[in-house]
């Protein structure tokens, strides 16, 4: 092929901007850094600083002075401990309220999500592929707690999704006060198994559109000034897994992006992030991944109810919380996955993800939200 002969795939296509396009945008965004805001972050790091102050000075009195170090220790506890004191006395934000938008909304955590803000006295929009699943948790919504639902039947894997979502709800005349990002897509086995359209759809719907939605209605709740956003992420946001790879690779981009954003939003005090990990739950969201029948949700004994994982991202938002794991079982394992040694850690997860090939299976969960509508209490 002659030297000279280049091809350009980008350069005066009429579906994609050019790099040129790009580079401007990059050169225009601004960074907003608040990092001398007084707030539970600044406190713990300032309570480390003492703590570790006062342990170097200790070292060195005892090594180089020959003094015992009780008098320095004792004025330096109580400093550090005056220091986290001071979080009794930040501003708390309030309690989410207006309208909520809740991706993936038609069964598993979304649909209990949905239950729970609508027993709040929350109006809703409720999103997911599932038409006549959506239609159920609306009449289950309207029927048990006297509250509207809002129903959108939109595939947020497909590229371009999220945006066109957000034009729908806000040419229809809808303001957005609440994002709940809840849908999400897996698959059990190895990598090199899957098709390139699934890995794709799963990535753009765990990663690109939750980043846009989180950009699209963020923008629109800081020209409110307030908003609440939740992330649904996943426990398998600390592992590599494999077996799930691709799943829980897109969620350690979520547990990255949902921290780095909290800290962004310290400029924008009426905004709150809350970042949801839950562990393996008893939802749809599993046999569709074709993970019933994995060691970890047929026999580990750890699979959380989607009822408590909602309540408990529920309430994390409503105290501001950055982070939340869905049960003690969930952060213990995230814990102990940063602490093993990664030969153990690389086992550990695949062994849990190993499948029993009919030997025993999770229980089946609920498909039909007609069903649910009967559990749920009346207002």
């Amino acid at each position: 092929m002659a030297a000279d002969a280049r091809v350009s795939v980008d350069e005066g296509s009429e579906q994609q901007p050019s790099h040129r396009a790009l580079d401007n945008n990059y050169d225009s965004a601004t960074y907003k850094p608040a990092a001398f805001r007084l707030d539970d972050i600044n406190i713990d790091l300032i309570s480390v600083i003492i703590t570790t102050a006062t342990a170097a000075a200790a070292v060195i009195s005892i090594l180089l002075l020959h003094q015992p170090p009780a008098k320095l220790i004792a004025p330096a506890t109580a400093a550090a401990a005056s220091v986290l004191a001071l979080r009794l006395f930040l501003p708390r934000p309030n309690p989410p309220r207006g309208l909520v938008l809740i991706t993936g909304g038609s069964s598993g955590i979304g649909a209990e999500m949905a239950y729970i803000f609508a027993e709040k006295g929350h109006d809703l929009i409720l999103v997911g592929r599932n038409e006549e699943q959506l239609e159920a948790v609306k009449n289950n919504v309207k029927e048990k707690f006297a509250r509207s639902a809002y129903t959108v039947a939109a595939d947020l894997s497909r590229p371009g999704a999220a945006k066109e979502l957000y034009d729908h709800v806000t040419n229809h005349g809808f303001t957005v006060d609440v994002l709940v990002n809840g849908a999400g897509l897996g698959g059990v086995g190895d990598v090199l198994e899957q098709s390139i359209e699934f890995a794709e759809r799963m990535t753009t719907l765990n990663c690109i559109s939750l980043v846009q939605l989180t950009q699209l209605f963020g923008k629109d709740m800081v020209k409110q000034g307030r908003g609440w956003m939740l992330q649904i992420s996943s426990v398998g946001g600390w592992m590599a897994s494999p077996g799930q790879n691709i799943y829980h690779a897109t969620k350690h981009y979520v547990r990255a992006f949902s921290e780095a954003l909290s800290l962004e939003l310290r400029t924008y005090p009426g905004i709150v992030n809350t970042q949801l990990m839950p562990g393996p739950t008893h939802t749809q969201f599993v046999t569709r991944a074709h993970a019933e029948e994995t060691f970890m949700m047929a026999a580990s004994g750890a699979v959380e109810d989607p009822k408590a994982v909602a309540m408990a991202g529920y309430q994390a938002l409503c105290k501001g919380k950055r982070m939340v794991f869905g049960s003690w079982n969930s952060a213990a394992t995230a814990l102990m996955m940063q602490l093993a040694p990664r030969s153990v850690h690389l086992t550990f997860a695949a062994m849990m993800n190993s499948p029993l090939r009919g030997r025993m299976r999770m229980k089946e969960p609920e498909k039909d939200q007609k069903a649910r509508g009967s559990d749920l209490k009346e207002r």
